[in-house]
């Protein structure tokens, strides 16, 4: 696996919509130390822009998004 694809714990938000994501995942990476990444899944349209926007204003790192068969993958790194 390469480098940025490496992360410290997971959340399976498949089957959940706005606004359940964003509260799960805020939820998880308050309970991370700074530095580790969260890998989260979701299968919201809406996740995409919902979590690059919470990313922006929470100040935490979108490190990469992936798509595949309609699932989104979010590598976010916990920043503050």
């Amino acid at each position: 696996m390469d480098r940025e694809n490496k992360f410290d714990d997971t959340l399976d938000c498949v089957g959940l919509y706005c606004p359940v994501p964003i509260f799960e995942t805020r939820k998880k990476i308050d309970s991370m130390e700074e530095g580790q990444v969260l890998k989260m899944t979701a299968d919201d349209p809406g996740s995409k822009p919902d979590m690059e926007s919470w990313a922006r204003s929470t100040g935490n790192e979108l490190l990469k998004v992936e798509e595949e068969d309609g699932v989104f993958t979010f590598y976010i790194r916990k920043t503050a």
